[in-house]
């Protein structure tokens, strides 16, 4: 793949390592530089390596879910992403669709109060599953797996 890419705040990047690659990251400054990093398990391990990277502005995340997906008709991969930002005291709702299998859905509150070795200092949001729910706090992640329907 050769490349090199300067990634800016509302920027992702994508990639399936397939066969496997090689890669690293760099700040590109002086200040602290605040990284999401989700690795998932190929569904095919002879998929050819591929990398794409895509902007989303504030705007388009706010209040709403942006599908932050692989392009449309691509192999790359079998996980749908999506992202939002969410104002205080907001709610948006996500279905997650009907299937013959179970499904697992990740979760993850951006960690945005700094690092620390205390309890978090930032964001919260609830987190509803039909009669249940649970608090998750700034850097939290959680599974949630659906049963079949």
């Amino acid at each position: 793949m050769n490349s090199i890419e300067i990634l800016k705040q509302g920027g992702i990047q994508l990639s399936s390592a397939g066969t496997g690659i090689r890669h690293n990251e760099v700040c590109n400054g002086n200040g602290d530089v605040h990284v999401v990093q989700i690795w998932a398990f190929p569904w095919n391990a002879s998929l050819k390596p591929t990398c794409f990277t895509r902007h989303f502005t504030q705007e388009e995340k706010q209040d709403k879910w942006v599908l932050l997906d692989a392009p449309m008709g691509s192999d790359v991969q079998r996980i749908t992403l999506w992202a939002t930002l969410l104002s205080p005291n907001r709610t948006i709702s996500h279905e997650m669709p009907s299937s013959d299998v179970e499904r697992e859905v990740y979760m993850q509150v951006v960690q945005t109060s700094e690092f620390n070795l205390g309890a978090a200092q930032g964001a919260h949001v609830r987190v509803g599953f039909g009669n249940q729910s649970i608090e998750m706090r700034d850097g939290d992640g959680a599974f949630v797996h659906a049963a079949p329907r």
